[in-house]
């Protein structure tokens, strides 16, 4: 109704009706009533321009809101899908490490970001570091074979061979940590632990080469159709001897030893260790179980001491350590650990040395974990 012709013929009617009142319809002056008839007209057709105007002006704003909130819904997707994928940046350690990553390999160059499939391979004398944007950190270790998985919510990676450190940063709800093994799973709430995948399994764990040490937190392990639970201080098999991280029930637990102490074989520290020989412990009690328990206790404390100062980057320190254990009880089931990390240390700072200890292994060890990493020292350059 609000067309031209429609306001043309309202205008008509209008001005015919006021001059009927008027009574000048047939000799009123006609000038006039054009002028009214037109000024009318106009009138109509401005106010038709402006309902017009109003209409289009509303379309506009409704697709400009409708424009604005698809721009928010975009860019708050895309918010949470960056918040959703854990960024992951590498660097190489001591004598680097190789990354492989979409089918070409290269070497590992600092601050290198990784991508799920990505996978990070170290020689025996190498290493690498690997930072999370959630705070999780991870320290590879000799020949290891690591790769990423997934990083999103749930972020899997995969330890085929070789040891990795880990501090997991506590996680929020719904995101998970998992590291698979070739014979088990380890999950992770936020904790510390070390990982280890030997060559070949030990005769106290047949059925599985994964070796888990867990230093804080609580760590779930999941192998052949089975779960546990492994608490701070405690080992994963539970038939394997604990290193460095052994349980003081444990300790306190285990049986005297007949005739001398377990241990104390009476050998002198060695004159280059520069360790001071343990004072012998104070007797309560009866004497063969009190010796016995502080000989556990020595050795394992001395372990827990190397693996600090490695830790803290005193590589001479952690030698020390270690040949103290190894000389002052060398019957300690501690021993082959020993020697193995003692080699390890060596071939980044000494490669003769590291050869000495590696031929010193296969003596004593022709059957160890070790085999394969001490004969790789032997043939390395």
């Amino acid at each position: 109704m609000n067309g031209p012709r429609y306001a043309a013929a309202a205008a008509r009617f209008l001005a015919q009706r006021i001059a009927r009142r008027s009574g000048s319809l047939a000799g009123g002056p006609i000038g006039d009533r054009a002028r009214g008839i037109d000024t009318i007209e106009r009138a109509m057709r401005g106010r038709a321009r402006r309902r017009r105007l109003l209409s289009g002006v509303a379309l506009l704003a409704a697709s400009a809101a409708l424009v604005s909130l698809w721009f928010v819904a975009r860019s708050r997707d895309d918010r949470e899908l960056r918040s959703a994928t854990v960024s992951i940046h590498a660097s190489p350690a001591e004598s680097g490490a190789s990354l492989k990553s979409s089918g070409r390999g290269q070497a590992l160059e600092s601050s290198s970001v990784l991508r799920s499939g990505d996978a990070i391979e170290t020689a025996a004398n190498g290493g690498a570091r690997l930072e999370l944007s959630t705070g999780t950190r991870l320290a590879l270790s000799g020949l290891t074979a690591f790769r990423i998985d997934n990083q999103g919510p749930t972020e899997r990676f995969a330890l085929t061979r070789g040891e990795v450190t880990a501090h997991v940063a506590k996680l929020s709800p719904g995101e998970r940590f998992i590291i698979e093994t070739p014979d088990a799973e380890i999950e992770v709430r936020g904790t510390q632990f070390r990982l280890r995948v030997l060559a070949k399994s030990e005769p106290c764990a047949v059925h599985s080469r994964t070796r888990l040490e867990v230093v804080e937190g609580v760590v779930d392990v999941r192998s052949g159709g089975h779960g546990v639970r492994v608490s701070a201080g405690q080992s994963w098999p539970a038939d394997c001897m604990p290193r460095e991280f052994a349980s003081a029930a444990a300790r306190e637990s285990a049986p005297p030893a007949a005739g001398r102490a377990a241990g104390e074989s009476g050998m002198p520290s060695s004159p280059s260790s520069g360790v001071i020989p343990a004072s012998k412990p104070k007797l309560e009690g009866p004497a063969g179980a009190r010796s016995a328990n502080s000989a556990l206790t020595r050795q394992n404390d001395l372990f827990a001491e190397a693996v600090a100062l490695r830790r803290h980057g005193d590589t001479g320190g952690a030698l020390r350590a270690y040949e103290a254990l190894i000389v002052q009880f060398p019957s300690s089931p501690l021993v082959e650990n020993a020697m193995v990390e003692r080699m390890r240390l060596l071939v980044g700072s000494d490669r003769a040395r590291a050869r000495g200890e590696a031929e010193r292994y296969l003596a004593r060890y022709p059957q160890g974990f070790a085999v394969d990493d001490a004969r790789h020292v032997l043939g390395s350059p």
